[in-house]
């Protein structure tokens, strides 16, 4: 008898990151499912690879903003047990927090962060059950920095990341595999459709080589993926800084610098101080 294709949940997939992984997966040989907020596009595609390939393709049109779609998905990952599943969920930046509605607000957080977490949470429970399994949690760099991106976005990319590093730790040692793929400056409204609009500012990677990319990461099975890093060396310099940080942190007096005698602080200011 033969063997049943393996399957895989890629969200978001009416973006350019999204099809793409979808595309690749589908030509590998999985049946995938497109979960998407709009069908247009991810349909157009479907039709695309059935025509081209020999496996399924199903779109799950759905707002995960909504609880009840969210409740849906949930189901459909332990029902499904799928064998690898993409989280690419992320809403477009809003605006400045002086700016933003809480409508607005809580729509974006609800995606970006609650319908992120439940999707990756699901996914973790359905695999670590059975000992097996990938997921790939696409997200951006801004998450080093959030201060750089407006209102909540940078924040959420954050939570992101620290949610990706978490399932890491948790299921080391259940034979799943759990990839952090960072994403820069990157044409995500490119393929296959004709007619992109201008680059926003020059060197900004396409999906293509953003997705085909991170694949060779995944084949590797790296903890994190960053495309458009060059130098790899200066990822292992932040998480030996982080480390170095985080070892500093546990002391069981307060530094110098926040002493005080007689209600006066006596000490100086430490030199190239990032405190004030």
């Amino acid at each position: 008898m033969a063997q049943p294709n393996p399957k895989a949940l890629v969200t978001c997939a009416s973006c350019a990151i999204g099809m793409l992984y979808a595309d690749r997966f589908a030509r590998r040989g999985y049946n995938v499912a497109l979960l998407a907020g709009r069908a247009e596009r991810p349909t157009a595609l479907a039709r695309m690879l059935r025509a081209e390939t020999a496996v399924e393709i199903e779109v799950l049109p759905g707002d995960l903003s909504k609880g009840r779609c969210l409740d849906r998905i949930e189901a459909r990952i332990f029902a499904e047990g799928f064998d690898v599943v993409v989280n690419n969920l992320a809403l477009p930046p809003g605006r400045a927090l002086t700016e933003e509605r809480s409508m607005d607000l809580d729509r974006l957080l609800g995606t970006n962060v609650r319908a992120y977490a439940r999707i990756s949470a699901a996914a973790v429970r359905s695999m670590a059950s059975r000992r097996k399994g990938a997921i790939i949690n696409v997200t951006s760099a801004v998450g080093l920095a959030p201060e750089i991106s407006g209102g909540v976005d940078g924040a959420a990319r954050a939570f992101a990341m620290a949610l990706t590093r978490t399932m890491q730790d948790e299921v080391s040692a259940s034979g799943v595999y759990v990839q952090l793929v960072l994403t820069a400056a990157t044409r995500t409204d490119v393929w296959p459709f004709p007619d992109p609009g201008p680059e926003i500012f020059p060197g900004m990677m396409t999906a293509n080589d953003l997705v085909d990319a991170a694949l060779v990461g995944f084949d590797r099975r790296e903890p994190v993926t960053m495309p458009s890093l060059a130098r790899s060396r200066h990822w292992m310099d932040y998480e030996n800084a982080r480390t170095t940080l985080l070892a500093e942190l546990v002391n069981s007096e307060p530094a110098h610098r926040y002493r005080r005698a007689n209600g006066t602080n006596t000490s100086k200011r430490e030199e190239g101080s990032y405190f004030p």
